[in-house]
């Protein structure tokens, strides 16, 4: 989760939800009192947030986030077919797996999943605000982005992006390690201002809205389940691997007189179908070993 939250257009709820932890998570993030952890109720405050899946979960995102997201990074910059092309795979995978679970569809199932998915969409389509990182500026597009990196099909990092702070909070996440190796008084408190402002909107994000997320869970199941099933299946066009090459205005392009659209190369083609292919069969090899939801 931690290593695919800070890219771009990839969330780290849809993680979550394709590995069966989702409930889990958002139940665990909705137990969370600071009240007890403070009248010294440590157990009590452990067994309700069930700490250990909770502890391991976040030391697996603060990992993904400092080590792993490097290679993901890298991958994303030098090899983007291969690894775009794998992720649609999965995500595509469990669009239509989930889809497969709604029992006894009606009109209103598809009227939930087709503003779900328009909605995903359009957010992928955003373009990003100018906006000066002030710290009350971080904690706020903080709230917001955590609120999306817990809702499959939203990234976070996206929003990040489209509020103007995406390169901020890489800044702040590279440089919170060098500034305690390479200490320096003014770059640290210039550096943790952003790193506390930032965890306070994260905290005030997830508590706030797993709330809402939990109260519809346990009162609009099969409804949540399938807008949350829409806004992961919005996220495909933003994944899809040979979007340079080959998209709508390329496939117009094609049947018009006009011959100068870029044309993907074969090798890029081949590369597509072979890792998307890898992502469906992955996530249908895991199915068979834990379903991440049953029927809904």
């Amino acid at each position: 989760m931690g290593s695919v939250d800070i890219i771009p257009g990839i969330s780290g709820g849809t993680i979550a939800f394709v590995t069966g932890i989702y409930h889990d998570l958002i139940k665990s993030i909705d137990r969370f009192s600071f009240k007890k952890l403070l009248n010294g109720k440590f157990k009590v405050f452990w067994s309700n947030i069930n700490g250990s899946f909770l502890l391991s979960l976040f030391l697996g995102v603060i990992t993904g986030i400092f080590f792993l997201s490097g290679v993901l990074i890298y991958l994303f910059e030098h090899h983007p077919i291969p690894i775009y092309a794998f992720i649609f795979g999965i995500i595509f995978g469990t669009f239509f797996l989930f889809i497969g679970l709604i029992k006894n569809k009606k009109v209103d199932d598809y009227f939930y999943l087709l503003v779900s998915l328009i909605v995903s969409i359009g957010l992928t389509q955003l373009t990003s605000f100018n906006a000066k990182p002030s710290l009350i500026y971080l904690f706020f597009c903080s709230a917001v982005a955590v609120s999306a990196m817990i809702l499959p099909g939203i990234s976070g990092a996206m929003l990040f992006l489209i509020l103007g702070v995406y390169n901020d909070i890489l800044s702040v996440i590279q440089n919170s390690i060098k500034v305690l190796i390479n200490f320096n008084i003014e770059d640290f408190f210039n550096i943790y201002s952003k790193v506390f402002s930032i965890s306070l909107g994260v905290i005030f994000g997830l508590k706030f809205f797993t709330k809402i997320v939990v109260w519809l869970f346990n009162n609009k199941k099969r409804k949540i389940l399938l807008i949350l099933t829409g806004l992961m299946g919005g996220s495909l066009p933003k994944l899809w691997p040979l979007k340079n090459c080959l998209n709508l205005n390329t496939l117009n392009t094609f049947f018009t007189l006009n011959k100068t659209s870029i044309i993907c190369k074969t090798y890029e083609i081949s590369e597509s179908i072979f890792f998307i292919m890898v992502g469906v069969t992955l996530i249908l090899v895991f199915n068979r070993f834990k379903k991440p939801i049953e029927y809904f």
